[in-house]
């Protein structure tokens, strides 16, 4: 079954290609160890949508599958989107997972689709001008990222209260029991899934499901789950039930992803409140990685929106991995930017090494998450752990 390409993908494409006035360098793959940012060596296979009925919420929630088609049984990840995404949001991410080795499902949320525009409300709405200068006779643009002040998908979510919170774990838990039920009904996943090892990942609202369901609230704690990942995960609040105790529950491994651009609800939810999600949890195998530059939206793998003068080539940093491309003139718009590009890659490889630390016990991936090893590897990012 062919599908359509999401949107940013298409701008992203239509930006990235040649033609009159545009040119494009290759930019070098980020590589570190054994790992790369580019995808896996399995083909992935896609099951676009299945539908699960849960009989005691009398309720159907759809998922969508993504399977590697050579080997098995893989590690199943199971990933709750972000306020008012859909289960067919994060392909980058997902598809990177599958291609290394992962059966990845994600459940549609009953907030799916309730933000249609998260992209430029995430990142706000007036972008700064750029500023142009001359040098040697030609001009050059500076592009300038827009700020985030206020993340509106966490605005919103941030009124849910604990029926939709249970409901949300509900699902998670659902897509589990189904499992041999999406085996029978799906032949292909036959010999796919090891029912033994199972992660959650989660991004924004995503995250706190995900640490619902690993034991931040004892009531929604399932033992099934071995590992999460927690991609802009929440601090205190008052408005989500969360207090600083509130994280001394979590027992399993948790890696928390996080950027010094990545705002919540308000001006005081910023990077320093998200980073006490991991700095009141239990120790034993926690993580917490901070990306400079890093916004809400840097861990979709969607574009950033940006203000851009006339064409000349974007400036090219020492870091081979920004790489250089030229934009139309007098463009508005969604754009790939090489710092993007860069911060997207380290949450790929980062994430990966910890879903094999943990899901596949690989020792190659645990000596990564050293943080003076990884330091040394990810120019940017910064690993703490206990």
């Amino acid at each position: 079954m062919k599908r359509a390409l999401p949107a940013f993908l298409l701008i992203a494409a239509a930006c990235g290609s040649s033609g009159p006035n545009q040119s494009a360098t290759a930019v070098q793959t980020l590589t570190i160890g054994n790992y790369s940012a580019d995808m896996g060596p399995s083909p992935v296979g896609v099951i676009p949508t299945a539908t699960l009925h849960d009989a005691a919420r009398n309720k159907d929630v759809e998922v969508s599958i993504e399977y590697p088609t050579r080997g098995g049984p893989f590690p199943v990840i199971i990933f709750s989107h972000g306020y008012g995404s859909s289960s067919h949001g994060y392909e980058p991410l997902i598809s990177y997972w599958t291609s290394n080795g992962y059966v990845c499902i994600r459940p549609s949320h009953a907030d799916a689709g309730a933000l249609r525009d998260t992209s430029r409300d995430t990142l706000g709405t007036t972008p700064p001008p750029a500023q142009n200068r001359r040098r040697g006779g030609q001009t050059q643009a500076t592009i300038t990222p827009i700020v985030p002040q206020v993340n509106r998908a966490e605005d919103i979510w941030e009124r849910e209260r604990e029926p939709q919170w249970r409901n949300r774990v509900a699902d998670i838990k659902l897509v589990i029991d189904s499992m041999g039920d999406l085996e029978r009904q799906f032949p292909e996943l036959l010999n796919k899934m090891d029912h033994g090892h199972i992660g959650v990942g989660g991004h924004g609202y995503g995250a706190f499901t995900a640490l619902l369901i690993c034991g931040m609230n004892a009531t929604y704690a399932d033992p099934r789950v071995k590992a999460v990942l927690a991609m802009s995960p929440p601090g205190p609040s008052t408005m989500r039930g969360l207090t600083a105790q509130s994280f001394a529950t979590l027992k399993v491994p948790v890696m928390f992803l996080t950027g010094s651009l990545d705002r919540g609800a308000s001006e005081s939810e910023d990077v320093n409140w998200r980073k006490q999600a991991f700095e009141n949890s239990p120790a034993g195998d926690k993580y917490l990685v901070v990306i400079d530059g890093a916004r809400y939206t840097s861990f979709t793998g969607q574009v950033g929106f940006y203000e851009v003068a006339p064409m000349t080539p974007v400036p090219t940093s020492t870091n081979p991995y920004y790489g250089q491309q030229q934009v139309p003139q007098q463009q508005r718009g969604a754009v790939v930017f090489g710092n993007d590009r860069r911060i997207f890659a380290m949450v790929k490889i980062a994430s990966l090494a910890f879903w094999d630390a943990y899901l596949k016990n690989e020792t190659s991936a645990k000596e990564l998450l050293q943080p003076q090893k990884f330091d040394a590897s990810f120019t940017g990012a910064h690993l703490t752990t206990k």
